[in-house]
């Protein structure tokens, strides 16, 4: 009854696919989300050997997601264990896309390699050159919502070229071409529509070499574009939020060392608190008043400030390079870098405002950014974050975006 008086994304879900309602019940009766872990050994349990991915991801998805929405609604779980479950969601579907249209190129083209020189300057055996899935944004951070999008940078170890595998006879090519064709694939495939819509849009505008460039980038050019001053503040800025979804470890590691430097390994400048602002204050110009991530007081006003005090002291802090927004404000606050006083009412406010944001989007099919006017919805929207009335919830509303933009302004006017 909850579940169909008050979630039309998730009875619609329930309702086009009656057969989930055991496994919904399942879920509720374990009383636990589904741990990473588990959702990519369960997602390449159901791929093995499947000729068409498309269907099982799809099914798997928004199975997985009437499971984590049911409890969500039920007040089960807290904000951060639910992003995360989303995240993890969205993370096996994606490793099972990476490795099927992996192993398609390497079909056609060979696979790719490094060619390199011993310490003689002879050369050497060719070693294999892995794919990097850098992750931006919602999923980098583990902070995925329903409806989030997946903002992805595509790497790879380093030049090269492909070679033939034994005994066929391919078409090689450079390692550039090989992962911007990869990269290619791995979009289309999540993003493109079928019968119960998109896996999930993608937006891959934030890698180095801007929307027009190369789709893939090696971790040489992404080293460069960043050590010769190309890589503007906004885009370190953006680089707080990235982490390795998809790389075997050795490969993730010297992403993650190549991350590290070009986000944090800059001298702060005088400026750089000003510069952040006036991002903040573009960002919220192009938003409605009410839009409770980009309008005054909102979920990006918190998000801008531990991104600039991760700028100015992740040089020296390595324990405040996270990506996760809560766990970023608690490794600034046990640093002393955030007074107690601000990250407590910062992450009460980013636990408030999250929660809210999730439970607007269980009550509407589509992505919702703004508290609904209609009573009846509003009423709705109460009932889930556990209010006695629509009033109750806008009047906590209002006053924690008003003290955000307060702490906010606070904060940069002391830079």
């Amino acid at each position: 009854v909850e579940l169909c008086a008050y979630s039309p994304y998730l009875s619609s879900i329930l309702t086009s696919n009656p057969g989930m309602s055991d496994e919904l019940m399942d879920s509720l009766v374990l009383d636990r989300l589904p741990s990473a872990r588990w959702l990519g050994e369960a997602i390449a349990e159901l791929c093995e050997g499947a000729e068409d991915l498309d269907p099982i991801l799809h099914s798997f998805k928004i199975d997985q997601q009437l499971r984590v929405g049911a409890r969500d609604m039920l007040g089960k779980d807290d904000v951060q264990a639910t992003t995360a479950a989303l995240s993890g969601i969205a993370e096996a579907c994606l490793a099972q896309i990476a490795r099927r249209q992996y192993d398609h190129l390497v079909a056609r083209f060979g696979r790719p390699t490094i060619a390199g020189e011993s310490a003689d300057g002879k050369p050497r055996r060719a070693k294999p050159c892995e794919l990097i899935l850098l992750a931006m944004g919602k999923l980098g951070g583990r902070e995925m919502n329903y409806h989030s999008d997946l903002d992805l940078v595509f790497l790879y170890e380093g030049e090269g070229h492909t070679a033939a595998t034994d005994g066929a006879h391919q078409e090689t090519t450079t390692n550039q071409h090989f992962f911007s064709e990869l990269g290619q694939r791995i979009i289309n495939m999540i993003a493109r529509m079928n019968s119960t819509g998109r896996l999930y849009e993608v937006d891959a505008r934030l890698r180095p070499t801007g929307k027009s460039g190369a789709l893939a980038t090696s971790l040489a050019e992404f080293d460069r574009y960043f050590s010769e001053g190309h890589g503007k503040l906004w885009e370190r800025q953006a680089l707080c939020k990235a982490r390795v979804v998809f790389a075997s470890p050795r490969a993730a590691r010297l992403a993650e060392r190549a991350v590290g430097r070009a986000a944090f390994e800059h001298q702060w400048r005088d400026g750089d608190a000003r510069e952040i602002r006036e991002m903040r204050r573009r960002l919220e110009a192009s938003a409605a008043p009410d839009d409770l991530k980009r309008g005054p007081g909102g979920i990006v006003d918190i998000e801008f400030v531990v991104q600039m005090l991760q700028l100015k002291h992740g040089r020296r802090r390595r324990d405040v390079r996270r990506a996760n927004t809560l766990e970023a404000l608690s490794a600034l606050g046990e640093a002393g870098l955030l007074a107690d006083e601000d990250y407590a009412a910062f992450e009460r406010s980013y636990r408030f405002l999250r929660t809210l944001e999730a439970r607007l989007r269980l009550i509407s099919v589509t992505p919702q950014s703004k508290l609904p006017d209609e009573p009846t919805e509003l009423a709705k929207l109460a009932h889930l974050m556990r209010y006695a009335d629509g009033e109750s919830l806008l009047a906590d509303y209002r006053a924690c975006r008003v003290e955000n933009r307060r702490r906010f302004e606070k904060l940069f006017g002391q830079e």
